[in-house]
């Protein structure tokens, strides 16, 4: 009678150490699998991009660029930003905001905001991307 007892407790505990190696190795495939967001929040993204074309009109392109994503940075250098952003008169006026639409970036969907000047003549499309954990424009399209 004690042998049937001393059996009935080990797999009583071989059970629950199985349940707690499972439910261990759930958690871990979802924490590695989910995938980080590719597009921030409407508002959060619409502000960062605000923020950007706030610094270029202010005359502060070189701190437009610093806030910009890596792959940004690495696509145009801080002097040939400057330069461009000089050659371009509708990003030293107010611009109104038009829309944001989903871009799809190497199969991933990114969220671009789409300004337009006053006067209805260019059109700015900034492309939020995450960089170290923060959002930042990531590619800029005067057209």
């Amino acid at each position: 009678m004690v042998i049937i007892r001393q059996t009935r407790n080990r797999r009583g505990k071989t059970l629950i150490v199985l349940v707690a190696v499972f439910v261990a190795l759930a958690i871990a495939v979802v924490v590695l699998w989910r995938k980080p967001a590719t597009q921030p929040d409407i508002d959060e993204g619409r502000a960062v991009a605000e923020k950007f074309l706030d610094l270029i009109r202010a005359g502060q392109a070189p701190q437009a660029w610093e806030s910009t994503t890596a792959e940004f940075k690495s696509a145009e250098g801080r002097e040939s930003f400057v330069r461009s952003v000089k050659k371009q008169p509708a990003l030293a006026k107010p611009l109104s905001f038009v829309s944001v639409q989903t871009a799809t970036v190497q199969g991933d969907p990114r969220a671009e905001y789409i300004y337009r000047a006053a006067d209805g003549g260019k059109t700015v499309r900034l492309l939020a991307g995450s960089d170290r954990g923060s959002w930042r424009i990531d590619r800029m399209i005067v057209e």
